[in-house]
């Protein structure tokens, strides 16, 4: 795995996060003054990840969830679940990715087809879902990432997935993750992480420099560069 920019390594004494990362619980503050409302669609479906390996599936698992709030109000209907998903797609690639410990996830560009799949599958075919491979740290990708997310926090119905090398986000964890933006805090230019390692973790916010190194570096199970996918769903 190259250098994602930042000597990320934690002294074992210190705690889980580095000094950089504020926990929601401590500091939600934005919530209570901005509509955010990616994180209001996503916050009733945030659900953690059922092996070691399927953070694309609870991932995905949340936004289908959050794509279908309203169909999910008639009678009868159920939320949609890890083991629900993964047969409903019925993708090898990706049970064979998430379905047990030992697996190796799925790429960026994998989980874009999977995530419209799932969306298609789910009776949301007009779902759009975009892969943003990050070759490489620059001011103008970064500066359209930041659009990105001031898109998010001014229209419902958009979400932003991120896929990143962990110890450069909180500085700690030699492995990449997928985890949905809950807000963009563009005032103090910080994100939103609702992590769905939840056996360890709980949503916190990162500024979003370190997030974007963190999604630009490369996949080493696959040798793919990392990045983020953005989600726009149809008007309801």
């Amino acid at each position: 795995m190259s250098n994602p920019g930042h000597d990320t390594a934690l002294d074992p004494a210190d705690g889980k996060y580095a000094p950089w990362v504020s926990l929601l619980r401590e500091d939600s503050g934005y919530l209570r003054t901005a509509p955010a409302p990616a994180y209001w669609a996503l916050a009733p479906y945030y659900v953690g990840q059922y092996t070691e390996t399927a953070c694309s599936l609870a991932t995905a698992v949340m936004v289908v969830n959050a794509g279908r709030a309203n169909i999910a109000r008639s009678a009868g209907t159920k939320l949609i679940t890890q083991t629900s998903l993964l047969e409903t797609v019925a993708s090898e690639l990706w049970r064979a990715g998430v379905a047990s410990d030992d697996g190796h996830g799925v790429g960026l560009v994998q989980l874009q087809g999977l995530l419209a799949a799932s969306f298609g599958a789910n009776g949301i075919a007009a779902a759009d879902v975009e892969a943003v491979p990050l070759l490489r740290h620059t001011t103008e990708a970064l500066d359209r990432f930041r659009a990105v997310l001031r898109a998010c926090e001014a229209e419902p119905g958009r979400f932003v997935i991120a896929n990143y090398y962990m110890a450069a986000v909180i500085g700690r964890g030699d492995y990449g993750h997928f985890s949905p933006i809950g807000a963009y805090d563009a005032a103090r230019d910080r994100i939103l992480i609702l992590d769905v390692y939840r056996v360890e973790f709980e949503p916190y916010w990162v500024p979003a420099e370190r997030l974007f190194e963190g999604m630009a570096t490369i996949n080493r199970a696959d040798g793919e560069p990392r990045g983020y996918l953005t989600v726009r769903l149809p008007a309801s």
